[in-house]
């Protein structure tokens, strides 16, 4: 008699960056990685109607870089997965994401973004960090943790 194997702990009750948490109304759209490599869970911005890089300045965020399973494997030396420049990802801009927070989060808390590396923060820092327009924290997490953002599409 054959042995079931029903342990399927890798991605189970685990988050991780870029990780969709509901897809019930989600609206996902196909980007090219534009200016470097991209990490799941980051702030991007449209750069034309394919493209989309990591924000520099003031430039609004139009999404949160999603996870894809299938492609979870390190560029390079680096063992953090990535989207790799000039190659297709998948960016959330309506719906429920996991992100790491670099500073922390509240629930119902404004999401920014730190220009040139994508982060997410809750950390108003008007001479720097971006509003992420239309993104609340929808769990509390500590600084380093991760936390799920609400994207409304504004």
């Amino acid at each position: 008699m054959a042995t079931a194997f029903d342990t399927f702990d890798q991605y189970a009750f685990g988050h991780y960056p870029g990780q969709i948490e509901d897809r019930g109304m989600a609206d996902v759209v196909s980007r090219v990685a534009a200016g470097s490599d991209i990490g799941y869970g980051l702030g991007v911005i449209d750069t034309g109607i394919r493209d989309a890089k990591l924000p520099t300045g003031s430039e609004v965020s139009t999404g949160i870089t999603v996870r894809e399973s299938m492609l979870d494997t390190p560029a390079g030396d680096n063992p953090t997965p990535v989207y790799k420049q000039d190659h297709e990802m998948s960016v959330i801009r309506v719906g429920r994401v996991w992100v790491s927070t670099v500073d922390g989060a509240a629930i119902g808390e404004q999401v920014y973004v730190v220009p040139a590396t994508g982060a997410l923060t809750n950390t108003d820092n008007s001479a720097t960090n971006i509003a992420l327009p239309g993104a609340v924290f929808k769990s509390a997490a500590a600084a380093g943790e991760m936390a799920i953002v609400q994207l409304n599409g504004n």
